[in-house]
């Protein structure tokens, strides 16, 4: 389901805490409003609340046009700046998008007033995601034969800019490059919310699919098998160590169990060299009342936030840059550091 919509200078955002229940959508004309909108929980999807702030950044300039050669200008940027990245705090991919903002391609620096430059910046950051999820479903599609059985384990992908992104998206193109022949969903939570919203994206394209819930998976992979199972990443650290949705780690383990291909799908760009290993993750705790709502103070509850899944247990990761294989140290390395990012011109192919 596309999620955002930049046009005649106002940003739409599809409100995805009410999709598919109702298509509701939230028209932002003023930083303020975007800032509001990325801290209500409306915006689910970080890269949508990535790209949502690079065009907050401009609706910031464009209300101050008129100040466009003095110092109030440039503090306008800077109240912005920190508006947005107040609105959701420690978000590696807002912070990216504001910092490429900051920084716009030299080339769009020259000849051209200061406006014209950010609103250029912001649609060149839109459109490298876009390029970047395709170029990953492209690598990802690579991996399938004739007749390819593949199992997702998501809870991304259904709302994007411009088509399904991730896990989702390679499973997608698999279909219509009729190379797949069979897609299974599972998902953690007992009421398959994800689950169902991505079987809906699948549907629209007409692509069959089964649900199933996580811990029948395993059971799954042993009675009818598959060619590959595919999870979508969080962040990955220099080692390979993948910090990923709640229930990947058993995943991955009845994957290595079953000799059965484990790839994590994420960008590059997730990629943190900085973090040697899954160590560096932490052990953050979920909110335990999504257990106990409605029981008494004698229950607790416990949820991690997420799983960190070891790189042993991850046959590879599918990037927009190639994939990268074990030893991890070094295949990352060379991609992060040294593979350009690639563009495509022809997305139908």
């Amino acid at each position: 389901m596309i999620a955002l919509q930049w046009q005649d200078q106002v940003l739409s955002l599809l409100d995805q805490s009410k999709y598919p229940q109702e298509e509701s959508w939230i028209t932002c004309t003023t930083v303020q409003a975007v800032a509001e909108v990325l801290s209500s929980g409306a915006v689910q999807e970080e890269k949508i609340a990535a790209v949502a702030g690079a065009y907050g950044y401009c609706l910031a300039a464009l209300a101050h046009q008129d100040q466009l050669q003095t110092p109030a200008f440039d503090q306008a940027l800077e109240e912005a700046k920190n508006l947005l990245l107040s609105s959701r705090p420690g978000s590696r991919d807002l912070a990216a998008a504001i910092t490429f903002m900051e920084h716009p391609p030299e080339a769009y620096t020259r000849n051209v007033d200061r406006l014209t430059t950010l609103l250029a910046t912001a649609v060149t950051f839109d459109r490298q995601q876009v390029v970047a999820d395709r170029n990953t479903c492209r690598n990802g599609t690579d991996l399938m034969g004739d007749g390819t059985r593949v199992l997702l384990r998501t809870d991304r992908g259904a709302f994007h800019s411009a088509s399904p992104s991730g896990a989702l998206g390679i499973a997608r193109r698999g279909f219509k490059r009729e190379v797949l022949e069979q897609v299974t969903l599972c998902e953690g939570r007992p009421s398959l919310t994800a689950a169902n919203l991505l079987a809906r994206e699948l549907e629209k394209d007409n692509v069959p699919c089964t649900l199933i819930p996580d811990h029948a998976a395993a059971t799954f992979l042993a009675r009818q098998g598959a060619h590959l199972v595919l999870t979508d990443g969080i962040l990955a650290a220099k080692n390979g160590d993948l910090k990923a949705p709640v229930g990947t780690y058993e995943l991955a383990i009845a994957c290595y169990f079953h000799s059965i291909p484990f790839y994590a799908v994420l960008n590059a760009d997730d990629v943190d060299l900085a973090l040697e290993s899954g160590a560096a993750f932490g052990q953050e705790e979920g909110d335990p009342a999504v257990l106990t709502a409605g029981l008494g103070e004698s229950v607790q509850g416990w949820t991690p936030a997420y799983d960190v899944v070891p790189a042993f247990l991850i046959t590879g990761m599918i990037t927009d840059r190639g994939i990268a294989c074990a030893p991890y140290e070094e295949t990352l390395d060379e991609m992060v550091k040294h593979t350009p990012k690639k563009t495509i011109i022809n997305f139908d192919t």
